[in-house]
């Protein structure tokens, strides 16, 4: 899981660091304020012009939660963030509006979230139902499970959570970047920053898996504190230009344009002597990465997107991909787009969207796919079901 909010591919390496789709397993957002998040069986999609829309089945009653309906009157929805039972919609004017899909009392009442103003960008805690939002001045704000806040708050009393510029989460705790490149982390089971990391003030990127914390420096280091260790042929590595997490591994792109990968899912030894891969990509347990010649190399789980169809393998025109929790998908030159994994989790593109030659973007959520068209209008796929939603007439 990253947090750094899941930034587009950028194939120029002559400043070191690239930015890429770092993904969370929960919502992704890399092209403009197209967004995608899911809750169990329901799936919500920003659409460019502020409005959402809704497809999918709450598992418990057969019913669409009946309070994203509110939602739909929104003409002024900037981003959207879940949790495994909560939606949360950042709004043009820096408020946010918040709505449970099952539990009457999780959240607090809206108009305790309408006094939290100037929020610029929103994390969460899947599991424990708790949002953290970024404030332009670069403090935070924490809403969500009662029983998280009672406990994290009081530990958050005595850090600096000033001058912050991104956030990162596992399942118990979140971490703050700084402006001065240093890191703080709070949250149930703490995670306290070891002092030789807080110490630092040279990091760049932070990441997460879903019981660690990983951070980039500017010389090319990479750092972790939390349940796992960093293994000491990475720790000495110089060379780390990017990092992509999953629910438990992590893999990094080198300045070589190599792989590494560390805590399991092992990349393939025809991978590892690759020297041309722009970007990566990872589902919980697969990763995928464009090489410099628009082709596609996976490994990993082969149900949720380890392996690539033949089809797909094939092409030489792919310029970004997407991941959602057991599908992949990739954006073609033409501006058609295909995916592989499973076909209702976002691994098979309805024909309404497959013919489509106009898409600039792909942002994906846990269970599903979203596309930006050139047009602004958007279309989206998965989420339980192998439909076509959107705009794509």
């Amino acid at each position: 899981m990253n947090q750094n909010d899941h930034l587009s591919s950028n194939m120029a390496t002559g400043d070191r660091f690239i930015k890429q789709n770092l993904k969370s397993g929960r919502e992704s957002n890399s092209g403009g304020n197209i967004s995608i998040i899911s809750i169990e069986s329901t799936t919500v999609m920003l659409l460019q012009n502020g409005r959402v829309i809704t497809w999918g089945k709450n598992s418990d009653d057969n019913q669409v939660p009946p309070r994203i309906a509110e939602f739909a009157e929104l003409q002024d929805i900037v981003s959207i963030s879940a949790t495994k039972s909560a939606f949360s919609a950042l709004r043009a004017d820096g408020s946010v509006s918040i709505w449970d899909s099952f539990l009457n009392d999780l959240l607090p009442p809206q108009s305790k979230v309408n006094k939290m103003k100037n929020i610029v960008s929103v994390s969460s805690i899947p599991i424990r139902d708790v949002f953290t939002g970024l404030r332009a001045d670069g403090s935070i704000a924490s809403w969500g499970a009662v029983d998280f806040l009672n406990t994290a708050l009081p530990r958050m009393c005595g850090l600096s959570l000033h001058n912050i510029i991104s956030l990162s989460a596992t399942e118990q705790s979140f971490a703050a970047l700084r402006a001065d490149g240093s890191v703080v982390s709070w949250g149930l089971d703490f995670l306290p920053t070891p002092p030789e990391i807080a110490a630092l003030k040279d990091i760049v990127s932070l990441s997460s898996t879903n019981n660690t914390f990983v951070a980039l420096r500017a010389n090319g280091n990479v750092v972790s504190w939390g349940v796992e260790i960093i293994p000491p042929e990475i720790a000495k590595l110089q060379d780390i230009v990017s990092i992509t997490t999953n629910y438990n591994y992590a893999a990094a792109l080198r300045a070589d344009h190599s792989v590494v990968s560390w805590w399991g899912i092992v990349v393939p030894p025809e991978i590892a002597a690759l020297k041309d891969i722009v970007s990566l990509s990872a589902t919980p347990y697969a990763f995928a990465a464009l090489r410099a010649d628009r082709s596609v190399v996976a490994w990993g789980d082969i149900d949720i997107g380890g392996t690539l169809p033949l089809k797909i393998a094939q092409l030489n025109d792919i310029v970004s991909l997407s991941a959602a929790d057991c599908a992949f998908a990739a954006l073609r030159a033409d501006g058609s787009v295909v995916a592989w994994g499973q076909p209702s989790r976002g691994g098979y593109v309805p024909p309404e969207i497959a013919k489509l030659k106009d898409i600039v973007s792909l942002s994906a959520s846990h269970s599903a796919f979203a596309a930006l068209r050139a047009d602004g209008r958007s279309v989206g796929w998965g989420g339980g079901d192998t439909k076509a939603h959107g705009e794509y007439d």
